[in-house]
């Protein structure tokens, strides 16, 4: 879209009506290049240019008297413009370029507080995962020592009762 915009300013200088008082073609040049670029600029007439390009393509009842820009003007007539003169809308072109700025910082902040918080996020869940194993294994080792424990007291309690049984036997 740059090289279409430079072009259209570079030739809208040289076919301006103003530049070229009196002068029928370069008015009817200039209202082309500002067709097409109004064309060129607008998605939806570039698409149904394009696709009413490609059902006329092959028609014979269209014939072009233009040439190719290129055998059209020499490299001396595209560089006498003025530079300066050019009616550039800043305002325009700012906004369109500091919009698309802002607007791609601010999803890159966006993507970068979405994926801090998916860390985030990822981090509490392997706590919580830690945790958890932690719980279940603290309690499998409490069941295991209250079962050693357990027989540990029982093996006593039956010991004992021996050692009673001996003791009241002799």
């Amino acid at each position: 879209m740059i090289n279409i915009k430079d072009a259209y300013y570079r030739l809208s200088m040289i076919y301006h009506p103003d530049k070229n008082k009196g002068s029928g073609e370069a008015a009817k040049i200039f209202r082309d290049i500002t067709s097409a670029y109004e064309i060129l600029g607008n998605i939806r007439q570039r698409k149904l240019y394009d696709s009413a390009a490609n059902l006329n393509q092959n028609s014979s009842q269209f014939t072009t008297k233009q040439q190719p820009f290129e055998t059209m003007y020499t490299k001396n007539d595209i560089y006498k413009t003025n530079v300066r003169s050019r009616d550039y809308n800043f305002e325009q072109w700012s906004k369109a370029h500091y919009t698309n700025v802002f607007r791609r910082h601010h999803e890159t902040r966006q993507k970068h507080t979405r994926n801090k918080m998916n860390d985030e996020y990822a981090e509490r869940q392997n706590s919580y995962n830690l945790l958890t194993i932690m719980v279940f294994a603290s309690i499998f080792i409490l069941i295991s020592m209250f079962e050693h424990v357990k027989k540990i007291l029982i093996e006593r309690n039956r010991v004992k009762r021996i050692s009673d049984k001996n003791i009241q036997d002799d």
